[in-house]
């Protein structure tokens, strides 16, 4: 149980990266304030919500519907943690979406989408916690960036995402640099290709083009993702600050 007796916000609760990080935190022991824009699941063969899988296993969490591009509803989301567990130790800031445009057919309002929910959105949750995790002893921010974040590229017509990731991954080292010496360790994940409502694979093309790019012999998974992010949220990660931990099946070695 290494997060026994912890309470972990995580943003993009409901699906995909998110929901697997919020499914084994709470196996680890921790209480859960679970944070989407919906709490349905997105899950094609698994109509239970996360809260409800949760609670199944024996897990203790709550639901508040937030929008992380509104100041408000990010106010609201930590008040109810507060008073529904007493504190906070944990944001995981995995709210994020994407867009497939190149430069040249960008529109402003799709730039300034992608860049509200994953840049602006780790800011204002980050900014509305940080008083929580002062108190605690266990102070930890874990932002999910991209390798695509790290190097660009991998892919076309992806300016916005790209340039949004690449921002968390700066952010998470400034970060880093701010509240480290306050106990608060700052750091990101940054996942190759995942199969999610991000990334689906519809077809064996689609396998195939995820599959030429990594060095194992499937696609990861977003349960592939959790175990690093309890290693940053537990005691073993108290002297990890500042780092951009690549999980991604080899992904940025070819």
């Amino acid at each position: 149980m290494t997060l026994e007796n912890r309470t972990a916000i995580v943003t993009g609760a409901s699906s995909g990266i998110g929901r697997a990080i919020a499914i084994e935190f709470a196996r680890e022991g921790a209480s859960l304030a679970l944070a989407d824009v919906r709490e349905e699941s997105r899950l094609p063969d698994d109509d239970r919500t996360t809260l409800a899988l949760i609670e199944e296993e024996g897990g203790s969490a709550i639901f508040q519907r937030t929008d992380v591009t509104d100041e408000e509803s990010v106010e609201r989301l930590v008040e109810q943690t507060v008073e529904a567990h007493g504190g906070v130790d944990i944001l995981v800031n995995s709210a994020g979406i994407t867009s497939d445009s190149p430069v040249h057919e960008l529109t402003e309002s799709e730039w300034d989408r992608v860049h509200d929910v994953n840049v602006k959105g780790v800011i204002r949750c980050s900014k509305h916690v940080l008083e929580h995790l002062r108190e605690s002893d266990h102070g930890r921010i874990i932002n999910i960036a991209s390798q695509r974040g790290l190097r660009g590229g991998g892919d076309t017509e992806k300016a916005a995402y790209v340039s949004s990731k690449g921002a968390v991954t700066s952010l998470t080292r400034q970060m880093a640099l701010d509240y480290g010496p306050e106990g608060i360790a700052v750091n990101a994940i940054c996942p190759g290709p995942v199969e999610s409502g991000m990334t689906p694979i519809e077809s064996d093309a689609d396998e195939a083009q995820l599959l030429d790019g990594i060095l194992t012999p499937f696609v990861g998974q977003p349960e592939d993702i959790a175990p690093a992010a309890v290693l940053l949220a537990g005691d073993g990660g108290r002297y990890i600050h500042g780092h951009n931990l690549v999980v991604d099946g080899g992904y940025l070695l070819e």
